[in-house]
């Protein structure tokens, strides 16, 4: 888990998401509609649940 000065709430917020089935389905699976809708910019740009998870967790690109 990389934290990058995430507060208890926000690390929270990351762990919810993080878990989710839904959420967790949409990064497995990005050209699904669950995925695309997830991973679109509407979405992506506005939830802060979202947001979080990629601060915490980070991305794939990031592992690399």
């Amino acid at each position: 888990m990389k934290e990058r000065g995430t507060g208890y709430f926000g690390r929270l917020m990351a762990g919810l998401c993080h878990h989710c089935p839904i959420c967790r389905f949409g990064r497995q699976n990005p050209a699904s509609l669950i995925g695309r809708m997830l991973h679109h910019r509407v979405h992506a740009d506005h939830c802060p649940f979202w947001k979080r998870e990629r601060e915490v967790y980070g991305t794939a690109k990031d592992e690399d």
